[in-house]
């Protein structure tokens, strides 16, 4: 499965399916024991690295950040051992994630649990990335205090080396669906987009229509084996590409496209590129409390559409359909004011203030 050079990079299928096949090696072998998750033999060597940076120069704070919850293990030490402020930055949960688990729950449960708990307990302060994921901390962990945990959203910064002149896509004009981001079978999987694209195809608009993947797809190959037929002529695999590349991407396309969680406490990063590019976006989600619907609220240029719906309206389809075929512009006036909650200015003082109890 190959996407050619005139559709901008190409896929990598051989690369892909390695790696796909040794994430399911890993899924049902070395998952299974490993704790707390794939990086746990990290631990050794950044706490001996980190006591050494602490011992050097006395600083004023540590910072461990999740994903992997192995920092967090770092962090815990560095904290007993030289009783430093700590801040715990999460960005994906731990002990109760149960839809895309780094380590094995019926074995390591109760420990994810317990390990989770002691480090909401001995942090200073803990930031997550939406009202909902604290909401649900505070459900699962009753006796942590709200006001140790704060809000801080995710952020975006167009990277510096964009160069204005360089574009991921070539060839003939086309209306091209990017989506870009980590897909899972049981979180996040393209069966309803690649059934919609498949039935756009059938209408007159089908002929100017293209769909890349920008990511990892993991345990969702099966989705698309139905469609192989369209992989390198309608459909684009690019596996894993650079920042700079996956964000000129996103600027070259015609719609951004997001791919609603099947939890509705977590907000996936991209959201927040595709609204401070500017780009329209389509947006299908699972639940009608998704997050991204409720982000996508303060904006305008967002067509967003439900999974049941769109396989049972014929209306839905409508209107997703002429949503593709004339997309409307995303105000600069909603970049600014996104700039202003989501910038990396916004962010750095959010920080500070954090930093500062």
């Amino acid at each position: 499965m190959t996407s050619p050079g005139a559709n901008g990079a190409a896929s990598r299928p051989v690369r892909g399916r390695v790696g796909n096949v040794l994430r399911t090696v890993y899924g049902y072998t070395f998952q299974k024991v490993l704790w707390p998750d794939s990086t746990g033999f990290w631990y050794f060597p950044a706490l001996r690295t980190a006591r050494k940076l602490i011992e050097a120069k006395r600083h004023d704070i540590v910072i461990s950040v999740s994903l992997p919850f192995t920092g967090h293990l770092v962090g815990l030490a560095l904290k007993r051992l030289h009783r430093v402020r700590w801040v715990v930055d999460i960005g994906d949960p731990f002990s109760f994630m149960s839809e895309t688990p780094v380590n094995n729950h019926r074995l390591f449960g109760r420990l994810n649990y317990r390990v989770e708990s002691n480090v909401l307990k001995n942090a200073d302060f803990v930031s997550v990335t939406t009202k909902e994921t604290k909401t649900e901390y505070l459900k699962y962990f009753p006796n942590m205090p709200a006001s140790k945990m704060t809000v801080i959203p995710p952020f975006f910064v167009e990277p510096t080396e964009l160069d204005p002149l360089t574009q991921f896509f070539t060839g003939p004009p086309k209306i091209r669906l990017v989506f870009a981001g980590t897909l899972y079978s049981r979180i996040r999987n393209p069966a309803a987009l690649l059934e919609l694209f498949s039935s756009l195809l059938a209408t007159p608009v089908g002929a100017r229509l293209e769909l890349h993947f920008l990511g990892v797809i993991n345990d969702c190959e099966p989705y698309f084996a139905k469609y192989r037929k369209l992989i390198g002529t309608k459909v684009f695999l690019h596996g894993l590409v650079s920042r700079v590349s996956a964000v000129r991407a996103m600027k070259d396309a015609t719609i951004l496209v997001n791919i609603g969680n099947s939890t509705s406490y977590q907000l996936p990063s991209k959201v927040v590129e595709y609204m401070m590019l500017g780009k329209p976006v389509l947006n299908i989600t699972k639940l009608a409390t998704d997050s991204s619907r409720n982000f996508f609220l303060q904006c305008d240029g967002v067509c967003t559409v439900t999974e049941e719906a769109l396989s049972a309206d014929a209306t839905e389809f409508a209107r997703v359909k002429e949503f593709i075929e004339n997309p409307p512009p995303f105000s600069q006036a909603n970049v600014d004011r996104l700039t202003r909650v989501h910038g990396l200015e916004a962010i750095a003082d959010s920080y500070l203030d954090l930093f500062r109890g």
